[in-house]
C-alpha cells in the first residue's frame, strides 16, 4: 500500500527555538524529512522543512509539537518553541532533495531509501527506509546508537520487543538478525507504516506489530527489549520492563540527553538493572542494561 500518494501542495512547517536549542530541534525534523533550512530570528532560530500534504505529514507535525515541547525537560530551553505550519504550493523542490538522501552505513546496517539503486556492500545487512514516513529512519542520532549495540545483543531465534517502533526501524534491523519481533507503538498511523517497512524489506513474517502504550500489547518476555523514546516515557517504563525482561535480558534505551540520563539509569538501578554499556553521540545518550540472572559485563565511562 503507498501510504504517501503525490501532492499538488507541501506543508512548510517551520519551527522557531532557542540558539541552545536549534540542533536538538533540528534532530526531530531530521526525522521528519532529510533536509531544512535555517535562519536567524530575533532572539532565536527558525528552521523550515516541507513536506507532502498528506495525512501522514500532518500526524508526524503533531508528532514533532510534542517532542518540541519536551525540550524543556530534556534541560534545553526551547524559547518560544514555536511550531507553524502552512499549506504551499508545489515547487521544483518536491523530489529535488531525493538527491540529498543517499544510503549510509549504520554499523553493520546500510539504510537506504526505496528509490535508491542497491548497493553492493560487503557484509551490510540492508535496511530500506522511505524518510518521512514516520520518526525513525536512521538519521537521528539516538537510533544510530541503537543500531550501533543490535548486533551485540541480537541472536538468530531471540525474541525481541521494540516498544515505541515509530518507522520500525529497530524491529526491522532485529528481524534481519534473525530475531522474532514484537513491535508496538501507541499511534496507529505509525503502526501502519512500521507493517509497510516490514513488507518492504521482506520481515513481515518476523515482525509482529501491534498498537497499544508500553508493554499492554505483548505477552511473556523477550531476550532484548528496545526503548528509543524520551526519558519521560523511559521512567514511566522502569518498573515495569523487569516483568518483560528473561533473565540476563537486556533493555537497549536510547533517546536520553546528558541532562536526564543519569536519572533513567540511576531509576533502572534501584529496579534491579545493571548498566552494563553507556554509549553517546554528541548530546545523546543510550546504554545497555542487564536484568539479573546473566553475565554482564563492567560499563564503560561516557
Amino acid at each position: 500500500m503507498n501510504l504517501r500518494k503525490a501532492s499538488s501542495s507541501w506543508l512548510e512547517v517551520s519551527v522557531v527555538t532557542s540558539p541552545e536549542a536549534a540542533e536538538a530541534a533540528a534532530a526531530q525534523l531530521v526525522e521528519l524529512v532529510p533536509g531544512w533550512a535555517e535562519e536567524r530570528v530575533d532572539g532565536g532560530v527558525r528552521l523550515v522543512a516541507w513536506l507532502p500534504c498528506d495525512p501522514v505529514s500532518r500526524r508526524c507535525v503533531e508528532t514533532l509539537r510534542r517532542r518540541i515541547r519536551q525540550l524543556a525537560a530534556w534541560g534545553l530551553g526551547p524559547g518560544v518553541g514555536q511550531v507553524r505550519v502552512r499549506t504551499v504550493p508545489g515547487q521544483p523542490w518536491e523530489t529535488a532533495w531525493r538527491r540529498h538522501f543517499r544510503p549510509f552505513r549504520v554499523g553493520r546496517f546500510l539504510v537506504r531509501p526505496p528509490w535508491a539503486r542497491h548497493r553492493r556492500d560487503a557484509g551490510a545487512v540492508v535496511l530500506v527506509l522511505n524518510p518521512g514516513m514516520a520518526f525513525g529512519t536512521g538519521l537521528h542520532e539516538s537510533t544510530r546508537l541503537c543500531l550501533r549495540v543490535l548486533p551485540e545483543l541480537v541472536r538468530r531465534g531471540a525474541r525481541v520487543f521494540d516498544v515505541g517502533t515509530g518507522s520500525g526501524i529497530l524491529a526491522i534491523a532485529a528481524a534481519k538478525l534473525g530475531a522474532r519481533v514484537v513491535a508496538v507503538d501507541c499511534d496507529r498511523l505509525a503502526c501502519e507504516i512500521a507493517r509497510a517497512n516490514a513488507r518492504a524489506n521482506r520481515v513481515s513474517d518476523r515482525v509482529a506489530v501491534r498498537c497499544g502504550d508500553l508493554f499492554g500489547p505483548v505477552r511473556g518476555r523477550a531476550d532484548v527489549v528496545l526503548m528509543n523514546i524520551t526519558a519521560e516515557v523511559l521512567l514511566r517504563a522502569v518498573p515495569l520492563v523487569g516483568r518483560y525482561l528473561r533473565p540476563g535480558g537486556a533493555w537497549v534505551v536510547s533517546g536520553m540527553v546528558a541532562g536526564n540520563a543519569g536519572s533513567v539509569l540511576e531509576a533502572a538501578g534501584a529496579h534491579g538493572l545493571r548498566v552494563e554499556r553507556r554509549l553517546r553521540d554528541g548530546e545523546w545518550r543510550a546504554a545497555v542494561l542487564r536484568a539479573a540472572g546473566g553475565r554482564s559485563r563492567a560499563a564503560p565511562a561516557g
